[in-house]
């Protein structure tokens, strides 16, 4: 097999040697380089250094000259063909060389780097940007929240009269329900009214309604059973009744789940100045036993709190960003009778955010509460937190369509695989120790964050809010996926389909008023 091989090497060593070749240029001519690779090669090496060196004093009837080679006997036209071959060996070797510096290869390599750096660019600007976004929050965060005010005589009397309507659906088994509707009866605000709306006849919270009633009689409380279909919202339905009673002039929607401090409509209504139309409460948890209630408390005092607190200020400072949530909100009534009560958004599910739209867009401001919505429920299972952001998730994303690109890359796990990947392209980082860095950073701008929205230590360990934090930060891609893949929303008693801007539809089933 290596006949061939031998053959051209024996011809390149002696038209080399009758040319008169050093050393040197018989190892260049014969490639040496890759010969070298075995026991073979190694010992024809050291026979051709023997031959170079031993040709000039060794007599030899077929060389008379060693600097003339038309002197060489051999065959007519040896020496001609090993011109043609060398030459054409060196050619290709100098097209091979210049084929990388010369072709389109290198051209389309040099553009992929240029989209990589372009790319690693725009990623860690991003991310320097939301490592603003978390100090905004904080800062933010300290100076706001559990700050609190003294309300101003705006109204009839010199106080603002406010009318809370509580829509008491689908909780007929939370133990917790007749303890947040106390609270509210026990409210340290001079002038308001309860308007508690319940849908069926027999539901048992009726007879909790009734005894807090008959404890609290100096209390203007008012109970509305049944409802009046005006659209495909239980929720809506459910409170038409009541809003259609209201006498007031604020009007307060407060889920049955809260908890109510003495003061804290005092809070809300000393922030409905002249020129704001909704004041609204960040949504959090009291303390609560249980991993679930653990799990829910981290999730609405980090994450959940940082935009939250972030897009507050944005409001604040006049930008129109919407960020109200209808957990609890105070809005002026007149402003909602404009647009034809609650009832003409009925279609909508996430009516909250209808609210507001319809308040912003005729000149009214936003504004955060000082103190947040102390989520209180009974009954607190992680599938059911787990299946209610998955129900946010899917009316942002039909409601603010740009969010389905935006909200994984603002995730701690998302954001931090790109950004990692960024950094070794633009600052050679190691990728693993960027990471962690990014992860440690975030979960440690989350631990203060949280302690800021609870007012002091949450009450649980590190350890506990670690292994919470991950399971949120790893489940929230998962959520996302499924809420994309999944676009229906089942909600109380129903099924809907949500079409691109906010409305809904029933699907399979028939909408009775919830």
């Amino acid at each position: 097999m290596y006949t061939p091989v031998w053959r051209g090497l024996a011809s390149r060593a002696t038209y080399c040697l009758a040319s008169g070749s050093s050393t040197f240029t018989l190892l260049h001519h014969l490639h040496l380089e890759t010969l070298c690779q075995g026991l073979g090669h190694t010992l024809l090496l050291a026979v051709l250094f023997s031959v170079a060196h031993l040709a000039p004093i060794l007599p030899s009837p077929s060389i008379a000259s060693f600097g003339n080679v038309t002197q060489l006997a051999e065959p007519p036209g040896l020496h001609q063909e090993l011109r043609d071959s060398l030459k054409e060996e060196e050619e290709e070797e100098v097209v091979l060389e210049e084929e990388p510096s010369s072709g389109g290869g290198a051209a389309a390599m040099e553009d992929v780097q240029i989209y990589k750096v372009v790319l690693a660019s725009a990623i860690l600007i991003f991310w320097a940007a939301f490592w603003v976004i978390h100090l905004i929050a904080i800062v933010y965060g300290y100076r706001k929240l559990h700050q609190r005010r003294a309300p101003s005589g705006d109204g009839e009397g010199g106080v603002l009269g406010v009318s809370v309507l509580k829509p008491l659906v689908g909780t007929p088994n939370d133990p917790a329900l007749m303890a947040n509707l106390q609270t509210f009866f026990t409210m340290n605000y001079p002038k308001f009214e309860l308007l508690l709306c319940v849908q069926e006849e027999g539901d048992q919270c009726i007879m909790s309604v009734r005894q807090l009633m008959n404890k609290y009689p100096s209390v203007d409380a008012s109970l509305f059973i049944g409802g009046s279909t005006v659209g495909v919202n239980p929720k809506i339905n459910n409170m038409n009744p009541g809003y259609q009673a209201a006498k007031h002039e604020l009007l307060l929607i407060s889920d049955a789940g809260l908890f109510m401090k003495e003061d804290t409509l005092t809070d809300m209504v000393a922030h409905m100045t002249p020129d704001v139309g909704i004041v609204h409460q960040m949504p959090y948890t009291t303390d609560r036993k249980g991993w679930p209630a653990i799990l829910e408390k981290v999730y609405f005092g980090t994450g959940h709190a940082r935009m939250y607190l972030f897009l507050g200020l944005l409001d604040a400072l006049g930008f129109g960003v919407n960020c109200c949530t209808g957990m609890s909100c105070l809005m002026r009534k007149k402003v909602l009778d404009e647009a034809g009560g609650i009832s003409a958004f009925g279609n909508y599910l996430a009516e909250d955010y209808f609210f507001a739209k319809h308040i912003q867009e005729r000149g009214w401001g936003i504004r955060i509460s000082s103190q947040p919505a102390w989520q209180n429920a009974g009954l607190c299972k992680v599938q059911g937190f787990l299946r209610r952001l998955s129900r946010w998730c899917k009316l942002r994303i039909a409601m603010v369509p740009h969010t389905i690109f935006l909200e994984p890359l603002s995730e701690c796990m998302v954001l931090g695989l790109l950004s990692s990947w960024a950094a070794t392209v633009l600052l050679s980082a190691d990728y693993l120790t960027f990471f962690l860095f990014h992860t440690l950073t975030w979960s440690l701008a989350d631990w203060i964050l949280l302690n800021i929205v609870q007012n002091g230590p949450p009450p649980f360990s590190k350890f506990e809010f670690v292994i919470s934090w991950l399971f949120r930060e790893v489940s929230c891609l998962f959520l996302f996926l499924h809420a994309l893949w999944n676009p229906l929303i089942s909600w109380r008693a129903g099924t809907f389909k949500l079409k691109w801007g906010g409305e809904a539809e029933p699907v399979n089933t028939k909408v009775n008023v919830m």
